[in-house]
């Protein structure tokens, strides 16, 4: 969430702001944000939600809130406030491609992670270990299924709580605990937002058969660029925050076939291009392979951050 909480201390009672509820936000509500853009202290500017839930950064667990309402640098950490007075929103990001699209974290979202920056000072999220995807009308038909609604397994990690609880791909989860599962963004915040450790009852379905499991949270791992990444990972990751906003793999004769390369190819193939980073402004797109960096011949990734970073 991109968040901190800091303690500030006084002899007494401080002036607050109201915090409301970002669940309850209609797309075309009037907001306003306030904040200091490029240090023009006390800016307030207004506009309505232009769309509830878009994903910038972190598609299993981001949803933001965008707004037309001017946010500018300098905005970040300041409040977005509905028309009753209330912070239903911190403003956070802005598109560098147009004038009037800024985006927020929900109120709600935020106010889930406060108790463990409280306690912990970070933030800890339940994690199955499966790699989930929406029942569309083609899943549905193709898999023969009754009902349009779940998170399909696709993939499950070997080791992982959703492995160890007998999931398989092609399961269709239908409930938490007795609570529908509509989509799979549905399922991964409920399972985030408990803590590891904790159990979850699924009921999923399997060759239209309905089952029950028990599944045994575990962490979810961080993000690749937040942590350090071991010699076995080096193939495949994500360059850190302040580069260039790419995932790459290295290529070379062992895996180029899967990619359709010509054999005798190297270089560092495009997996995914973080939006909002100077990689997406520069129109890099997925599937395309990075030769040289300043006519500088890159084969690994190692190599990339040492030419970067220079």
């Amino acid at each position: 969430t991109d968040i901190a909480l800091i303690k500030v201390s006084g002899t007494t009672p401080f002036p607050h702001a109201t915090l409301g509820d970002s669940s309850a936000l209609r797309v075309g509500e009037w907001v306003c944000a306030i904040g200091n853009p490029l240090a023009y202290e006390h800016t307030v500017t207004v506009g309505v939600v232009s769309f509830i839930g878009r994903k910038l950064f972190d598609a299993s667990l981001d949803n933001y809130i965008q707004t037309d309402a001017a946010i500018s640098f300098g905005n970040s950490g300041g409040p977005l406030i509905n028309g009753r007075g209330q912070v239903i929103g911190i403003n956070s990001a802005i598109s560098r491609q147009a004038s009037n699209i800024g985006f927020a974290v929900p109120i709600n979202q935020a106010r889930a992670v406060i108790p463990q920056l409280k306690t912990l000072g970070r933030v800890e999220r339940g994690y199955i270990g499966v790699t989930l995807r929406d029942v569309d009308p083609d899943v549905q038909a193709s898999l023969k299924l009754s009902r349009g609604d779940g998170a399909l397994v696709q993939d499950v990690t070997a080791g992982s709580p959703g492995a160890r609880a007998g999931l398989q791909p092609y399961d269709v989860i239908v409930s938490v605990d007795g609570d529908p599962v509509r989509t799979h963004d549905t399922l991964i915040r409920e399972i985030a937002s408990r803590l590891p450790g904790t159990s979850a009852r699924l009921q999923y379905v399997r060759d239209g058969r309905v089952r029950n499991v028990s599944v045994k949270l575990a962490e979810r791992p961080q993000r690749a660029a937040d942590r350090p990444v071991s010699p076995a990972e080096r193939s495949t990751q994500r360059t850190g925050p302040g580069e260039l906003g790419l995932s790459l793999i290295e290529i070379d004769d062992r895996n180029a076939h899967r990619f359709d390369i010509p054999s005798g190819m190297t270089g560092l193939l495009v997996q995914r291009v973080e939006p909002l980073s100077v990689a997406y402004d520069a129109g890099i797109t997925r599937g395309a392979i990075i030769l040289e960096i300043n006519r500088q011949p890159v084969r690994s990734i190692a190599g990339f951050r040492r030419v970067v970073d220079a």
